[in-house]
């Protein structure tokens, strides 16, 4: 995950460098979800096949080495894009497949907990990649970058004698992409997943330069103020991910539909309140932010679990598939909207408004409790 928010921990800075506007930045930022998306539906499909581990080792590398493209070759809007977008290839082919073995390898009544314990593992790794890129930015972008760009790499070695060697798969057919969209349950919760995303990435992309805005508000020069932005967004990240853990644990107890339910509405009261803030000091801004940052990805690992006891025997591997796909082809429009409305109103109150809009139709859309049970029972 190092390398994955290494661009918006120094958004204030890179914009500086290479010229962007916000809206460049939030397409810069689109590219790599983009590149996800047109990847995750091919290689998590594929685990149906021929098992996780080739997929999970080669798109490790192909994470790494893109990622090192970016250190050493962006400098503007296009090979930027370029190099984002291999970035979010890579991921697609690391996080689906492990989210798979979690499944997998849990019974239902501790599932919820364990796929908060793996996604919680997200929410670290996001967290350290703005930790360790705000404390290298000082020595400059391409150190920041090529340093987190290592990450996928260890991680590629580290996992080669875990995985063991390549998976026995079941030899059937295996059921076409379409037989999951007419999953109604499942297609409930993938679409409340994806309104979740919108929030969460848009969050996740802008909040470094927001608290940014914050401090320089209050008279910090730009490159303290990035900093210190990508530190706080780091705190932020890893309470977040104690929350992931939790509320996988609290949906094993309460429901997933409820759990999802309370932190999505809890979620887009703070995505609504959050960006009109800034007169009312750092200390306001941060303190919401941070609960912000809680009650967000609470409902994370929920989302998930709920998705993968909705699919469908024979069909888990492409209906994470289409759960990851569509939850990320919202994410790489969420921040380019939010940069644009941002550049055209000159308020972030309006940017984090289109966050807490997603939020609420997600609420929508998920399904209730007795939908819920029948497909989980199923």
């Amino acid at each position: 995950m190092l390398p994955f928010v290494n661009f918006s921990a120094a958004l204030p800075v890179a914009r500086a460098a290479w010229g962007l506007s916000a809206s460049q930045a939030g397409v810069v930022f689109a590219a790599q979800q983009i590149g996800y998306t047109l990847a995750v539906l091919v290689l998590s499909s594929l685990t149906d096949r021929v098992g996780v581990r080739r997929i999970y080792l080669a798109s490790a590398a192909l994470n790494g080495f893109g990622a090192l493209a970016f250190a050493l070759w962006a400098h503007d809007l296009w090979s930027a894009v370029a190099t984002r977008a291999v970035i979010g290839a890579g991921l697609a082919g690391t996080y689906v497949p492990g989210m798979r073995l979690v499944v997998e390898r849990t019974p239902t009544g501790r599932r919820g907990a364990a796929m908060g314990v793996y996604i919680a593992a997200f929410s670290v790794g996001t967290a350290v990649s703005l930790f360790l890129t705000g404390m290298l930015l000082p020595s400059g972008l391409r150190v920041a970058f090529t340093v987190t760009a290592l990450g996928p790499l260890v991680a590629a070695a580290v996992a080669a004698p875990l995985l063991g060697g390549p998976a026995r798969v079941a030899r059937a057919p295996a059921p076409p992409v379409l037989s999951v969209l007419r999953n109604a349950p499942a297609m409930r919760f993938i679409l409340a997943y994806a309104a979740h995303n919108w929030e969460l990435f848009g969050m996740r992309t802008w909040m470094p330069a927001f608290l940014a805005a914050a401090w320089q508000a209050g008279g910090r020069p730009l490159q303290d103020a990035a900093v210190l932005g990508a530190t706080v967004s780091g705190v932020m990240l890893m309470g977040s991910a104690l929350s992931n853990a939790t509320g996988g644990w609290l949906s094993d107890r309460l429901g997933r539909s409820r759990t999802i339910r309370v932190f999505l509405t809890a979620s887009a009261c703070c995505s609504f309140a959050l960006g009109w803030l800034l007169p009312y000091g750092v200390a306001v801004v941060v303190a919401v932010a941070m609960l912000y940052g809680i009650v967000v990805t609470a409902d994370s690992s929920t989302l998930s679990t709920a998705v993968a006891e909705s699919a469908a025997p024979g069909a888990l591997g492409r209906t994470l598939a289409v759960q990851s796909s569509l939850g990320f082809v919202v994410t790489a429009a969420s921040p380019a909207l939010f940069g644009l409305i941002l550049d055209r109103s000159g308020t972030w109150g309006w940017a984090f408004g289109s966050l807490g809009a997603a939020a609420l139709a997600g609420v929508a859309v998920t399904p209730g409790t007795a939908v819920a049970r029948a497909s989980a029972g199923s």
